[in-house]
C-alpha cells in the first residue's frame, strides 16, 4: 500500500481518536507545565531583582568600609570628619541621605545636624541647651558593629530598615566598624540609605510583575528580623503610631513607637507556621489554601542584606491563560482534523517523499553531520525550501570551519600563556570561568557555578576587601589597571596564588557592562620568594649561632663597657663639684678685683690687679673648656636654633678681642661679605664660642703683623663660610694632623710659652660639626695660619628675632648704673660672706637698693615682711636652698611674676634645667662679670 493511502488510512481510521487522546492530555499536561513555567517566570524576575538589589547594597558596603579607614574618621573627631562626610556625601549622587557616627557609648553624631551645646552630639531636641544626647544601642547595627564586637573586628552590616529618630523617615543603614590605630572598635559609620532608592526598585519590580500577572500579583519586603516594609495592604506596612488625638506615642526614652506587622503576627497561619524557614532561606515557594483559592507564595533571598522578596500570586492567575487557550485549541483541532482529513489525500503522494528525504537530512544535521539535499532539475517549493536548505549547510561549514581555527588559535594563545580567562557580566552577575581557570584551582569544567559567588567563595577572606577595593578604583576611574595577588583556595584545601587582571567593557552608553580577565598561577614565583626568605632566615640563624659562639668574649667587652660608664658618670659628678668648688673663691678673686680697680690706686697696683683679672680670666677660660670637652664626651652639649642678629656676634668678638690686639701692636681686621644677611638662624652663643677660640689663638701666637677675619656665604646654598688668617709663628706639618685632637698643642714649648689646655680647637671641631659644618687649617711654620670652617645658617626671611629667654644673654653693656633698674628694691641670696660683699657691692653700683638674705629660709620670711621687685638667689646653702625657697616665695600671691634670677656656680645643664622647673627666670654663672651681671638682670627683669 502506498504511503498516501496509509497516511489517509491511518488518519482516518486510528489517527484522529488517538491524537483526540493525546490533545487532552497535551491540554492537561500543558496546563501544568504552564503554571510551573510561570512559578518559574516568577522565580526568575525575583531572583534577578535580589541580584540587583544585593550588587547595590554590596557597593554601598564597599564604599563605608573605604570611608571608615579615612585618617578623619578614625580619628572619632566629629568636627575633624564633618567636612570629609559632607564632600563624601555631595560625591556618591545621592547614594546616601546622611552619614551617622555612633560612639561607643551608644550617643551618635549626624551630618544632618548636632547639638552645638554638646558636641555636636544628637539630642532629642538639639535646639535645647545641654539637652540628654540620643542613643542608638538598641539599633540591631550598633548591637552587631560595636555592642557585641567583643574581639574588635572590623565587622560589615546592613541594618533592619528602620524609621529615622531625626527625620521620622524609614531609611536603611550600611554600617562598618572603626577601628583605632591599635585596631580598637571605637565607634561605627553608617551611611544611611534614603528608603526612596529601594522603594523605588520595589516598586519597579512591583509594577512589571502586576503588568505581567494581569494586576493580580503581589510583592512585599520583608525585613531579616520578619517585619513587612512593603506590602499591598497599607496597613500591615510599619508605620509610627499615634493616639486618637493623631500625636505620635512616645517611648519610655522619647523615641517615636512603631506598629509592625511580622511574620509571627500576620493573619495566615501558613506563613506563621513557617516563619523560621522563610526567614532563614528554607523555604523558596509556599503554597496553601487562603479563603477557599489556592495560593502560592515565592520567596528570595536578597544577598547581603538578609531581607526577603515576597511575591504572592493565586492559582486563578496562573490557570487563566491556559483556559483561553484549551477554548481556542479546541476549535483550532476540531477545523485542523477536518481539513487535514481532506487535504491529505491530495497533497501526501506530493510531500511524502521528499518529506522523507527531508527529514532523513534533518536528522544527519541533529547527529552533527552536514550533509546536502540532493535537488532534481524540477522546480517547485520544496526544491527551493532544499536550496535553502543546502546553503543553510554549506554556510554552517563554512562557519564551523572559521571557528575551529579561531578556537584552536585562542586554545594555543591560551595555552601557550598558561593563563585562564574568565568573563564577568556585571548587569545579571554571570561569570564564565574558562576550563583552564578551573585547572588551575583543581576542578572540571562542569563543577563550579558560573555567577560571582563562585569566585567570593574561592578567594581567601582576608584578600577579597583588597580584591573589591582594587575593582572598585579601577572602575571609578582612579587607577588604569585591574591587577591584583590573590589566594585562592585549590580544591583539596591548599592556597593557590593567583595574578588576578582584567579590563572593561562599556555597552553602546557607556556605561560598565562587563569585565574580561585573565588568571596567572604565581605559586612558583611565590616558592621561590618564599624559599629566599628561608635562605635568608638559614643565615641569620648562622649569624646567630656565631654570635652565640662569640658571647664570651663580648663578656669581657660589656665588662668594660660598665666600668667605662661608671668611670664617665664618676667623671661627671667630680667635674661638676669641682667647677662648683673653684668657681666659688674664683667669684671672690674676680669681684673683689673688680671692685678694687673702681678705687684710687697707683699704676703699679693697677697693674699689678689689672694682670690679675687676666690670670683670673684665664683660668676660668681652661675651668669653662674642660666642662664643655666633659659635655662633649658624654652627649649632653646642645645646639640652639633660634633667630639673632649675625653682626652682633662679628661686633662682640671684635670688641672682645681688639683690646689685646692693639696692645700686642696687631691690627685685627674683619670683612664682612654682601652675601652674609643680617638676620640668620642658628646659634650665636655656640658661634660666638668658636670665634672667641680661633681668634684668641691667632692672636696669642703672632707677634707682628696682622690677624684677618673673613666672612661670605657659599653659592646657592645656607652654609657661611668664615676664614681666620694670621701672620703668626705658624704649624709644622707634622704637628698640623693631630691639632685638633684634645689635649694637644702643636708641641710641648708651645704650651709652655703660650699656655692653655689643648682643648680650645677639639671643642670647636665638635661645635662645628654639631651645627652642621666642618672645619679645615692651612700653615706653613713661619709664615702664618688659615683656619676655614663653614656652619649651617640659613636666613630668616620673616627678619623675626626670637627673643633670648634662655640663661645666657648676648647683651653686652659698659655702663654699670643701670637706668631700668635703679632704685628697684632687690633681695640678694647668698650664704658666703665674700660673695655677699661682691654681689651688693656691683648690685648697688648699677642703682638698686640691696637687702641680704643669708640662706633660702631667710628669704622667703623676708618676701613675707617686704615686697621686692628683683630676686637674686644663690642655690646651695644652709637650711633652705634655692630651688626649695624659689618654690616656696611662688606660692605668695605677690611673687607670681617678680623676676627670680639664680646666681650660682652650679652651671651644669642640669642645674640650669633645675633652676627652671623650681621657678626661677634665668641663671647666672659665678663667677660673675660685672658688665655681664647687669646686662642680663636688665634683660631678665624687661621680661
Amino acid at each position: 500500500m502506498k504511503l498516501r493511502t496509509q497516511i489517509l488510512s491511518i488518519l482516518i481510521v486510528s489517527g484522529l481518536l488517538p491524537l483526540a487522546a493525546a490533545f487532552i492530555y497535551a491540554i492537561w499536561h500543558s496546563s501544568n507545565i504552564t503554571n510551573e513555567l510561570t512559578l518559574n517566570a516568577a522565580e526568575q524576575k525575583l531572583q534577578s531583582a535580589s541580584q540587583n538589589l544585593s550588587a547595590y547594597f554590596n557597593a554601598r558596603i564597599a564604599e563605608v568600609e573605604m570611608i571608615s579607614n579615612h585618617p578623619h574618621v578614625k580619628s572619632m573627631d566629629f568636627l575633624t570628619m564633618r567636612p570629609y562626610l559632607i564632600q563624601t556625601l555631595n560625591l556618591k549622587n545621592k547614594h546616601y541621605e546622611k552619614f551617622i557616627i555612633g560612639r561607643e557609648d551608644g550617643t551618635f553624631h549626624n551630618t544632618a545636624g548636632g547639638n552645638p551645646e554638646v558636641n555636636m552630639l544628637r539630642t532629642f531636641n538639639d535646639s535645647q541647651k545641654n539637652a540628654t544626647p540620643k542613643k542608638i544601642v538598641k539599633r540591631d547595627y550598633w548591637q552587631y558593629t560595636v555592642g557585641n564586637n567583643k574581639n574588635n573586628e572590623n565587622r560589615l552590616y546592613i541594618s533592619n530598615p528602620m524609621i529615622s529618630y531625626t527625620t521620622e523617615i524609614k531609611q536603611i543603614v550600611v554600617t562598618s566598624s572603626i577601628l583605632n590605630k591599635n585596631n580598637q572598635v571605637v565607634g561605627l559609620i553608617g551611611g544611611s540609605l534614603p528608603w526612596k532608592n529601594i522603594q523605588n526598585k520595589i516598586y519597579d519590580l512591583r509594577n512589571e510583575l502586576e503588568s505581567y500577572f494581569s494586576g493580580l500579583a503581589r510583592l512585599a519586603l520583608i525585613s531579616k528580623d520578619g517585619t513587612y516594609w512593603v506590602h499591598w495592604d497599607a496597613k500591615k506596612i510599619i508605620h509610627l503610631s499615634k493616639d486618637k488625638k493623631g500625636q505620635f506615642i512616645l517611648g519610655p526614652n522619647g523615641e517615636k513607637q512603631t506598629v509592625k506587622t511580622t511574620l509571627d503576627n500576620i493573619g495566615n497561619q501558613t506563613l506563621r507556621d513557617s516563619r523560621k524557614d522563610i526567614l532563614n532561606g528554607d523555604i523558596t515557594l509556599l503554597s496553601a489554601v487562603e479563603n477557599n483559592e489556592k495560593v502560592h507564595h515565592i520567596f528570595k533571598h536578597i544577598p547581603v542584606s538578609g531581607y526577603i522578596l515576597q511575591l504572592t500570586i493565586p492559582d486563578s492567575v496562573l490557570s487563566a491563560p491556559m483556559w483561553n487557550l484549551i477554548q481556542n485549541l479546541i476549535l483550532v483541532f476540531i477545523g485542523t482534523a477536518i481539513i487535514a482529513t481532506i487535504l491529505t489525500f491530495f497533497i501526501s503522494k506530493q510531500m511524502t517523499t521528499p518529506l522523507l528525504k527531508f527529514t532523513n537530512s534533518v536528522n544527519d544535521l541533529q547527529e552533527n553531520t552536514l550533509k546536502t539535499f540532493e535537488i532534481k532539475s524540477t522546480t517547485n517549493e520544496f526544491n527551493e525550501l532544499f536550496s535553502v536548505f543546502n546553503n543553510m549547510i554549506n554556510s554552517i561549514k563554512r562557519r564551523d570551519i572559521l571557528l575551529s581555527k579561531s578556537e584552536e588559535r585562542f586554545s594555543l594563545a591560551m595555552k601557550g600563556a598558561n593563563d585562564g580567562l574568565w568573563d564577568w557580566n556585571m548587569i545579571t552577575n554571570e561569570v564564565y570561568y574558562s576550563p583552564r581557570w578551573k585547572e588551575m584551582l583543581g576542578y572540571s569544567e562542569s563543577e563550579l557555578k558560573g555567577d560571582l559567588s563562585t569566585w567570593e567563595n574561592l578567594v581567601y577572606p582576608e584578600d577579597l576587601p583588597r580584591a573589591y577595593k582594587a575593582l572598585e578604583e579601577y572602575i571609578e576611574g582612579k587607577s588604569s589597571a585591574y591587577e591584583v595577588e590573590l589566594r585562592m583556595f585549590h580544591k583539596d584545601g591548599h592556597l593557590v596564588n593567583i595574578l588576578s587582571r582584567g579590563f572593561l567593557i562599556h555597552d553602546e552608553d557607556n556605561k560598565p557592562s562587563r569585565i574580561v580577565g585573565t588568571h596567572i598561577d604565581i605559586t612558583s614565583r611565590k616558592q621561590i620568594e618564599y624559599e629566599l626568605r628561608e635562605l635568608n632566615t638559614n643565615l641569620e640563624k648562622r649569624v646567630k649561632e656565631r654570635t652565640i659562639e662569640l658571647e664570651h668574649l663580648n663578656n669581657e667587652l660589656v665588662t668594660a663597657k660598665n666600668l667605662a660608664e661608671h668611670a664617665s658618670h664618676t667623671k661627671s659628678i667630680f667635674l661638676a663639684n669641682m667647677s662648683h668648688e673653684i668657681r666659688t673663691p674664683m667669684n671672690g678673686i674676680i669681684g673683689l678685683t673688680d671692685l678694687v680697680l673702681r678705687t684710687s690706686l697707683s699704676n703699679e697696683q693697677k697693674d699689678y690687679l689689672d694682670k690679675l683679672k687676666v690670670s683670673s680670666n684665664n683660668l676660668l677660660h681652661i675651668l669653662n673648656d674642660i666642662l664643655d670637652f666633659s659635655k662633649i664626651e658624654a652627649g649632653k652639649l646642645e645646639i640652639e636654633t633660634k633667630s639673632f642678629i649675625f653682626n652682633t656676634v662679628v661686633e662682640n668678638i671684635v670688641s672682645i678681642f681688639n683690646v689685646r690686639a692693639i696692645e700686642k701692636n696687631i691690627d685685627l681686621n674683619v670683612e664682612i661679605d654682601t652675601s652674609v644677611k643680617k638676620h640668620l638662624i642658628g646659634d650665636p652663643v655656640r658661634l660666638t664660642q668658636v670665634l672667641s677660640n680661633l681668634v684668641n689663638n691667632a692672636i696669642k701666637f703672632t707677634n707682628e703683623g696682622e690677624v684677618n677675619i673673613s666672612i661670605h656665604r657659599l653659592q646657592n646654598s645656607d652654609y657661611v663660610e668664615f676664614v681666620i688668617a694670621d701672620t703668626g709663628i705658624g704649624i709644622s706639618e707634622g704637628a698640623q694632623g693631630k691639632l685638633f685632637d684634645s689635649f694637644t698643642q702643636a708641641d710641648s714649648s708651645t704650651s709652655r710659652r703660650y699656655g692653655g689646655t689643648g682643648l680650645g680647637l677639639a671643642i670647636s671641631k665638635h661645635l662645628v660639626e654639631m651645627m652642621k659644618g666642618s672645619i679645615k687649617l692651612e700653615s706653613k711654620e713661619g709664615k702664618g695660619t688659615r683656619f676655614i670652617f663653614t656652619i649651617y645658617l640659613p636666613v630668616d626671611k620673616k627678619h623675626e628675632i626670637t627673643h633670648i629667654n634662655s640663661f645666657e644673654s648676648d647683651n653686652k653693656s659698659t655702663n654699670y648704673k643701670s637706668e631700668s633698674l635703679a632704685e628697684k628694691n632687690t633681695l640678694l641670696v647668698e650664704d658666703v660672706a665674700v660673695n655677699q660683699l661682691i654681689a651688693k657691692k656691683i648690685l648697688e653700683q648699677s642703682g638698686l637698693h640691696v637687702d641680704v638674705a643669708n640662706n633660702g629660709q631667710e628669704a622667703v620670711d623676708m618676701t613675707k615682711l617686704k615686697q621686692y621687685d628683683l630676686i637674686v638667689m644663690d642655690i646651695q646653702m644652709p637650711v633652705m636652698d634655692g630651688y626649695e625657697a624659689t618654690r616656696e616665695i611662688r606660692k605668695n600671691s605677690n611673687y607670681k611674676n617678680t623676676p627670680i634670677i639664680a646666681m650660682t656656680a652650679n652651671v651644669m645643664e642640669q642645674d640650669k634645667r633645675l633652676a627652671t622647673e623650681a621657678g626661677m627666670n634665668g641663671h647666672i654663672a659665678k663667677p660673675i662679670d660685672t658688665e655681664r651681671v647687669i646686662s642680663d638682670l636688665e634683660s631678665y627683669y624687661r621680661q
